[in-house]
């Protein structure tokens, strides 16, 4: 095999796959994207509710966990990562939505060149291809990646906007248009029943091209820095031998906001003092490498129901589910072809607030809090999402050894903003379960309970069984001051031909899923790194 490449693509994950698509569109430009895990070839990928089974997968997650959380109850908190071509946009919920237009406004505020929301904008339309929005300035018509309402959506959708309605709240047909704010039905990168992923859209159109070469089972251990530049990537197959992939032109990381920094610290990249406390000879002093961890914190309440409109596991539900299974293979419609993620609202939990501050999520079935899964009997809930949080984490190193997971700590709570927000956003979402147009669906108050919504028993509530919404950004952010890691070319400071390219380059969390903004970081990535060539 010629270990020697143009560019050495680290991570195939959402950014990876877009990176290995666009610059192998060339022929001359030789491009290998390097994948830990195994191929996307399990059908819990494929199918939108294997989510379900995907979220602790003991192969294709990395299944990460953060350190007991002081300000949460002392927990530590599952940490969920895709670990097969796709990354995590092969197991996340494939929910669409990009933020609000002035995250991108604030990244450009903080000195990035070229990151307002309308000098993305057209990154976003590039990757979009959506079924719904034809004719929308803010929608892509012709992108990899096909977007779309759902096929079915739970009757409690409708209740849901009823009741924001009551409350004085306006309904909001497109998320990603005009206006962020509102209640509305979410779309999702699912076509024709299967999951779209960034390697069902990116990637497999590129197979075929003879200057690409994806290694998969393929373990990166560390940047290979020779004076101040990167020349290569040291791997570990399966099987257990090292070797080195050269890149003529560039190296770029692109496995996470988890992955990114642990990988640059194992190639002596980052704080001096923690980096020669674990032994790794220090090529470059960047203290922010692993700093500035966030994502977005949720808390839900629950009710069960008296009725079968939420999904749900009982004898009354039985013919419904099997026929749903059932169907499936012939019709790739129903609840298997569906992510059970259908509604939610962005709102400000203060109304002088620029922006909103929460997203209340529906969930239209009762599920474990402790799991996540699906639970038995029939119910619903309210999830209160922080969309931005004050609390920031790291991530450092555990050990040198690329095989020992890094230390995570979000450091959860420990601003008091955050408690106070979400304890806001969950009685207002109380307000909304309790109005008249669930009266009809809405049992027993099932968590917290009627008992404990004063101030101090509720905030207890959410830092005993407050959840994550498996965002993590942040911890390469993009700037020039002292904690910055890469500048706005996404190159790494002090270290010539290295990029990270991945949702670890936010510089602040955007008040939405993140899944669809790293595809567009991946072609905004694409074309610096082509303008450079």
């Amino acid at each position: 095999m010629n270990d020697q490449y143009d560019y050495v693509v680290v991570g195939a994950g959402s950014a990876g796959c877009v990176l290995a698509n666009r610059l192998s569109t060339d022929p001359n430009i030789r491009v290998c994207l390097i994948e830990a895990g195994p191929p996307d070839s399990h059908p819990y990928i494929q199918v939108p509710l294997g989510i379900a089974a995907l979220l602790d997968h003991p192969v294709l997650n990395w299944n990460f966990s953060s350190i007991p959380q002081q300000n949460a109850g002392n927990r530590t908190i599952a940490v969920p990562r895709g670990k097969t071509l796709g990354g995590s946009s092969s197991i996340n919920g494939m929910v669409y939505t990009r933020g609000h237009p002035t995250d991108y406004d604030d990244w450009s505020d903080l000195g990035n060149e070229g990151w307002s929301f309308e000098e993305v904008l057209p990154y976003f339309l590039r990757s979009e291809n959506n079924r719904d929005f034809r004719d929308s300035p803010y929608h892509g018509t012709s992108g990899p990646v096909e977007v779309g309402f759902l096929d079915s959506y739970n009757p409690l959708v409708e209740t849901f906007f009823q009741a924001g309605e009551g409350l004085g709240y306006q309904r909001n047909p497109d998320f990603c248009g005009s206006t962020h704010e509102g209640f509305g039905r979410r779309q999702a990168s699912i076509a024709r029943g299967r999951r779209v992923s960034a390697a069902t859209a990116y990637l497999r159109p590129a197979l075929p091209r003879r200057n690409l070469t994806v290694l998969t089972g393929t373990l990166v251990r560390r940047v290979v820095i020779e004076g101040a530049r990167a020349t290569a990537v040291e791997v570990e197959a399966e099987g257990g031998q090292y070797r080195a992939i050269r890149a003529r032109r560039e190296v770029v990381l692109s496995a996470g906001a988890i992955g990114s920094p642990h990988l640059l610290m194992l190639s002596g990249i980052g704080d001096a003092d923690e980096l020669r406390a674990h032994g790794i000879a220090v090529r470059r002093h960047l203290p922010g490498v692993g700093r500035n961890l966030q994502d977005h914190l949720c808390a839900t309440i629950q009710y069960s129901s008296p009725t079968t409109i939420p999904y749900g596991l009982s004898w009354r539900s039985f013919p419904w589910l099997a026929w749903n299974f059932l169907s499936y293979p012939f019709t790739r419609k129903g609840l298997l072809a569906n992510n059970v993620l259908h509604a939610s609202a962005f709102i400000r939990s203060l109304p002088d607030l620029r922006r909103p501050d929460v997203q209340i999520i529906l969930v239209p079935a009762v599920h474990d809090k402790k799991s996540g899964h699906m639970g038995i009997g029939h119910g619903f809930g309210l999830m209160t999402s922080l969309m931005r949080p004050r609390s920031r984490g790291r991530i450092s190193l555990a050990s040198a050894d690329p095989r020992q997971a890094p230390v995570i700590d979000f450091n959860f709570l420990s601003a008091p903003e955050d408690i106070e927000t979400l304890s806001r956003g969950a009685r207002i979402s109380r307000r909304i379960a309790e109005s008249t147009p669930f009266d009809k669906v809405r049992g027993a108050e099932l968590e917290p309970n009627p008992g404990i919504w004063s101030g101090s028993e509720l905030a207890e509530y959410i830092r005993q069984y407050s959840h994550t919404g498996y965002h993590p950004v942040g911890t390469c952010a993009m700037g020039q001051g002292e904690d910055a890691v890469v500048d706005a070319q996404l190159r790494v400071h002090g270290i010539e031909k290295l990029r990270v390219v991945d949702a670890s380059i936010m510089p602040t969390l955007i008040g939405g899923n993140t899944g669809g903004p790293v595809m567009m970081i991946g072609e905004k990535a694409a074309d610096m790194i082509l303008a450079a060539a």
